[in-house]
């Protein structure tokens, strides 16, 4: 298997969801839903061809707070 390039092009909304996320998350809050939501929109963005698999497994290995 290939090196994923890991300086992919991800959706802008996605990034501004996974930021918004993050901050939330280091202020103590438990974003459990905005975790799914997110999950869901980098499903979305695989389908639609715009992330690989590898691309979104590797955003939900680096990004969850859960």
């Amino acid at each position: 298997m290939d090196e994923m390039n890991k300086d992919f092009n991800m959706p802008f909304y996605i990034f501004e969801e996974i930021t918004e996320y993050i901050e939330l998350t280091a202020q103590g809050y438990c974003k459990t839903t905005k975790w799914n939501n997110i999950k869901s929109l980098l499903k979305l963005a695989q389908v639609n061809n715009k992330l690989s698999s590898e691309q979104v497994n590797f955003i939900i290995e680096n990004y969850n707070r859960e």
